[in-house]
């Protein structure tokens, strides 16, 4: 499902380089880590991953939301994305930050995360990706 939200939907914001390199990087080994020291949420539709989001409890970042591209625009990565926050509270953290892709930006100003600044976020191949830094008060 990740691998299918980058290659569809960031291809419209990155080159095809850029695309091939990130979505080259995900295995189900890459998730181990993140399953034990993050906050994952996963939207199923029966038995189906249709979209998942993480937030890393520690450093206040949302590391990501992504949807299929079939089923976004239905509202699954708002209710993710409410959720990680509702964690985030509970957790006792006032402020969320990210780095947004290009092609997500306008979904997180609807959330109600403002823009920061224009940043690069560097994959371990040395790949850049640029992205948007954004913040939202809780």
């Amino acid at each position: 499902m990740h691998v299918r939200a980058i290659r569809e939907t960031c291809s419209r914001s990155y080159s095809p380089d850029q695309v091939s390199v990130w979505a080259s990087l995900l295995s189900p080994d890459s998730y181990t880590v993140v399953l034990q020291e993050r906050v994952m949420l996963v939207a199923t539709d029966g038995a189906s991953v249709v979209g998942f989001g993480q937030l890393n409890p520690a450093t206040g970042e949302v590391d990501a939301v992504y949807v299929l591209p079939e089923r976004q625009g239905q509202g699954i990565g708002q209710l993710l994305l409410a959720g990680l926050e509702d964690r985030a509270r509970q957790r006792g953290l006032g402020t969320l930050e990210l780095s947004a892709t290009l092609n997500a930006e306008p979904f997180y100003k609807r959330a109600g995360y403002a823009r920061l600044h224009a940043a690069v976020h560097s994959l371990p191949t040395g790949v850049e990706l640029e992205c948007i830094r954004m913040r939202k008060e809780l």
